[in-house]
């Protein structure tokens, strides 16, 4: 008589339940003869093991899978102390016998909850054990109830569960691929808000936090179009990144307008890259046409006045850039806490936030020394020609009281520079010292915060070659 596949199939499904459940108390075990190499067989039942657990057989008939392993562990425990080459062995059977019966059960699982079984592995592969620990050893201890069921020939509870289990993993998976994908984002938008990016810089942050709401829901939507989300992710990552550097660049500034600035900063960045392209365009069409514009005087003296204008911008253009460089290598030299500092015009601003004076005294700590020397080192860097030291106090006192603090305070750091190096010692006509007491504050005097932000020191730094006008200062 032959048999339909269907019931063929659930034949076959019942014939391995029932042998697993008729071996509740142990499967039977078939020893090996007393001439088998223990070692060999140690290392395949090792490595049967592994090829199970990678096939999630460890999770589809959780209590065999554990007795086979516990077997493994008791062989190889048995080897290394010696023990009878029978009685490691009979282990080896052991646990050979249980992962058949892991095997058989998992099979069976298979067939009953194969959708389940493909979103677990999808989470996994997305990385859920590893963003969401907690939440995926959960969803495996409530899948481990059913597959235990399913061990015991109880299919009505794979039936019931089948469906909550498969949400659950593929709410991991989207939630993994997210966080793969927009983690670094996510975290970099909140360190902008927590620097305040919602004051300084609200345009730019709300530009980054449209990107990462646009990539999440596009995820969302195409869990599984892995190009185009990296595509969106790289955007929303950039994005990001830029809310926080103009934020960063921003901060500091008395002006309303901050945001604009440091905008302006990078445009101005741009610019510069720009206009080299340009140059080297224009480099490339004169160096073609002069060959035919050989022989003509007066072509000649016309060529030989663009040569030189292209040149001149060439060494003004390699001047921005050079001043750029040096003005980003001076941002990085100093801590957020230590030193805030930004370009006016052709020359550099350091803001000491980190010096600190004792009370009504305008004595150089120990502590405002290393501050101090990295001040030293962005003049050495910058070739400085000029340098001011200008000195600020909030308006708790009377402004003549103010005014001589102020002055002493930026004297005493004048004379550290020169004493100390800075490349200064030579030249001291090349550092000025100026107090302006309060009329120039940052912040309302009205608040604590305010007077500390008012109450400060500020280096302006004026380059090697720069035009000798007078530097605007906040």
């Amino acid at each position: 008589m032959k048999l339909f596949p269907n019931l063929r199939k659930a034949l076959l499904m019942a014939t391995v339940l029932t042998a697993a459940a008729a071996c509740s108390s142990g499967p039977v075990v078939q020893d090996y003869p007393v001439t088998a190499n223990a070692t060999e067989e140690v290392t395949n039942l090792e490595n049967n093991v592994k090829t199970a657990q990678a096939n999630q057989v460890d999770v589809l008939s959780p209590k065999n899978f554990q007795e086979a392993n516990e077997a493994l562990m008791d062989a190889k425990k048995m080897q290394s102390k010696g023990k009878d080459t029978d009685k490691v062995l009979h282990e080896i059977a052991v646990g050979n016998a249980y992962l058949a019966n892991a095997n058989a059960v998992a099979d069976v699982a298979r067939s009953n909850i194969e959708d389940v079984i493909a979103a677990r592995q999808a989470a996994v592969t997305a990385g859920a054990p590893s963003y969401f620990g907690k939440e995926m050893k959960k969803a495996d201890e409530d899948f481990k109830d059913v597959t235990k069921d399913i061990e015991k020939n109880k299919l009505s509870s794979a039936t019931k569960e089948r469906a909550d289990l498969q949400k659950k993993y593929l709410e991991l998976e989207l939630k993994a691929i997210k966080e793969k994908n927009l983690g670094e984002s996510r975290n970099t938008i909140s360190l902008a808000k927590k620097e305040k990016a919602e004051k300084f810089a609200p345009r730019t942050l709300a530009i980054a936090e449209k990107s990462y709401t646009d990539t999440e829901a596009y995820i969302t939507a195409n869990r599984h179009n892995t190009i185009a989300i990296e595509a969106r992710a790289a955007e929303t990552k950039q994005a990001a990144m830029h809310a926080l550097n103009i934020n960063r660049t921003a901060k500091g500034t008395n002006k309303t307008s901050s945001e604009e600035t440091a905008l302006a900063m990078e445009k101005e960045r741009q610019r510069v890259a720009a206009k080299e392209s340009q140059l080297s365009s224009v480099k490339g069409e004169l160096d073609a046409t002069q060959n035919a514009l050989e022989g003509s005087v007066d072509t000649n003296v016309a060529l030989m006045s663009a040569q030189q204008k292209l040149e001149a911008e060439q060494k003004k253009l390699e001047a921005e850039k050079a001043f750029n460089e040096k003005y980003e290598a001076a941002r990085k030299e100093f801590a957020s806490n230590e030193a805030e500092v930004y370009k006016q015009g052709d020359a550099l601003l350091i803001r000491l936030k980190g010096m600190e004076f004792p009370s009504a005294k305008a004595t150089i700590q120990p502590k405002n020394k290393e501050l101090l020397s990295k001040v030293q080192k962005v003049m050495e860097d910058f070739g400085a020609s000029n340098v001011i030291v200008e000195g600020h106090t909030d308006s708790v006192g009377g402004k003549q009281v103010n005014d001589r603090l102020s002055q002493n305070r930026a004297e005493a750091v004048k004379n550290y520079l020169q004493t100390n190096g800075g490349g200064m010692s030579e030249e001291s006509s090349k550092i000025e010292a100026v107090g302006y007491g309060y009329q120039k504050p940052l912040a309302t005097n009205k608040t604590a915060s305010g007077r500390a932000q008012n109450r400060r020191v500020d280096i302006i730094i004026k380059p090697e070659g720069a035009p000798a006008s007078e530097t605007t200062r906040q």
